[in-house]
């Protein structure tokens, strides 16, 4: 077993605990016991997931099982520790590299007590820098990470980018970046003080870095904000609203609905307006459409196709609905379409916005926070600025979860084929126009997608005056 992981939103553990299963019971388990759940979640994985050998074949995904199998049979002793079963039924579900495709952590690898890395690190243009230094110790803020252990911070994220569940090196990257203090210790085993070396400028140095508990680390470090918000820029004395969207899963549906049609009435006039959605990692895609539907009165595609594969566990989540009449003659294995999920038609508005739209998009935008970019740029609703997404065209959707019958714990399976409308199936939403950043524009707090919108605002306004 190489590397172990842990992979959600962000280190945040208020965000991770939504999604961690504490394992019942003795700490370790029989070997076989893990064998057994290895076959089981096989055979889950053939049954539920609608498209699971797209990335890799089923024969490469059958001789990793087996080689796992294989080494948890030749390792001392007759049980194992239900952390080590984690890691390698993760590794397994990774190796299918869809972001719905997972095993979900259990909570007590992520203690408040647990050792971790003190350093918060961004991968920027080719360099993993420091942005955030927790500890005592000496590492300045905006240096770059050489190596660690005498170990090239490359080959560390090679190692790493086994267990991550995407098939996209810049999401990779991001995992890489958020999750490193804990993978260091919990996944790599290195265990603390760490030897750094870093370069600042031109000068390289090497330190001994001990280690902060993760309580410490949540502690110092910013929260993921799910909250959605508006506000506003001013260019040329002119007020440009701004809606704030960190995800689609803040509250109640109708609290958020009521927060757009308020924003609507009061900006549909308005000649521009910008959507954020960079650190969108998804929720409900209706709660998507239902904004979308404020920039159009025509009917607009959201899907090239939507699909369920049929199984027993499918026929009793909350996603039968979407299938309609379609299941009732359906056998399991079958696919069938999702009902009236090709082309949406707009809910009435008092008033639709006809200025000109502007959607920020990162690394950090997943799942229906993908479908909304893919939708808004495919259907020409305005411009997109910023990174590809996290997430691709063509996807995993609607995850129903699993639990293994001996180590108890839970994943996620894709129940669901979703192609979005967009050009390439295999790649996120790339933006009409990517703007890079460099750490000198993070040291000092440079949004360079705001600023890239301001500059376009600007020239539209200005070409408009020379019109007039």
């Amino acid at each position: 077993m190489k590397l172990r992981s842990l992979f959600q939103s962000r280190l945040d553990i208020t965000i991770l605990i939504a999604f961690l299963c504490a394992l019942s019971g003795c700490r370790e388990i029989n070997k076989q016991a893990l064998i057994d759940d290895i076959n089981a979640y096989e055979a889950n994985l053939n049954e539920v997931h609608a498209n699971p050998y797209r990335i890799i074949t089923k024969e490469l995904f059958n001789a990793k099982t087996q080689q796992a199998i294989k080494e948890i049979s030749e390792t001392d002793g007759t049980t194992i520790s239900s952390s080590d079963c984690y890691f390698y039924l993760q590794e397994i579900a990774a190796s299918i590299q869809d972001g719905h495709t997972r095993i979900y952590p259990p909570s007590y690898l992520f203690s408040n007590e647990n050792s971790v890395f003190p350093l918060k690190l961004r991968y920027i243009n080719g360099s993993l820098y420091v942005i955030d230094n927790f500890n005592s110790e000496t590492v300045p803020k905006y240096c770059s990470i050489l190596e660690i252990n005498q170990i090239p911070i490359e080959k560390l994220f090679k190692e790493c980018s086994q267990i991550f569940h995407t098939s996209l090196d810049h999401v990779k990257w991001f995992l890489f970046e958020d999750y490193f203090p804990i993978l260091l210790p919990k996944y790599l085993k290195m265990a603390p003080p760490w030897r750094v070396k870093y370069k600042l400028n031109s000068n390289v140095k090497v330190t001994e870095l001990n280690a902060i508990t993760l309580k410490e680390f949540n502690q110092a470090g910013p929260k993921h904000d799910n909250e959605y918000s508006n506000y506003s820029i001013f260019i040329q004395d002119k007020e440009i609203p701004v809606l704030n969207l960190p995800g689609f899963s803040y509250g109640k549906a109708e609290s958020y609905q009521h927060f757009i049609d308020a924003f609507f009435n009061k900006y549909a006039e308005s000649p521009y307006m910008v959507i954020d959605i960079r650190e969108n990692r998804g929720g409900s895609g209706y709660w998507g459409f239902y904004l979308l539907d404020n920039l159009t009165s025509s009917d607009y595609q959201i899907a090239e196709l939507f699909e369920f594969k049929v199984s027993e566990l499918m026929r009793k989540s909350i996603y039968a609905g979407k299938a309609g009449s379609h299941l009732q003659n359906a056998k399991n294995g079958e696919y069938v379409e999702a009902v009236n999920h090709r082309m949406r038609t707009p809910h009435e508005t008092p008033k639709k916005f006809i200025g000109k739209a502007f959607l920020l998009i990162s690394e950090k935008t997943f799942s229906a926070g993908v479908v909304f970019a893919a939708v808004f740029k495919a259907n020409g609703f305005g411009i997109t600025v910023g990174r590809e997404t996290a997430g691709r065209i063509s996807f995993g959707s609607d995850p129903i979860t699993i639990k293994l019958p001996n180590t108890k714990l839970k994943g996620s399976l894709p129940s669901a084929i979703y192609i979005l409308p967009g050009e390439n199936p295999d790649r996120g939403v790339i933006p009409d126009i990517v703007v890079s950043q460099t750490i000198d524009d993070y040291r000092i707090g440079r949004d360079v997608e705001m600023e890239k919108v301001k500059d376009l605002i600007q020239k539209d306004m200005i070409s408009q005056k020379s019109s007039d």
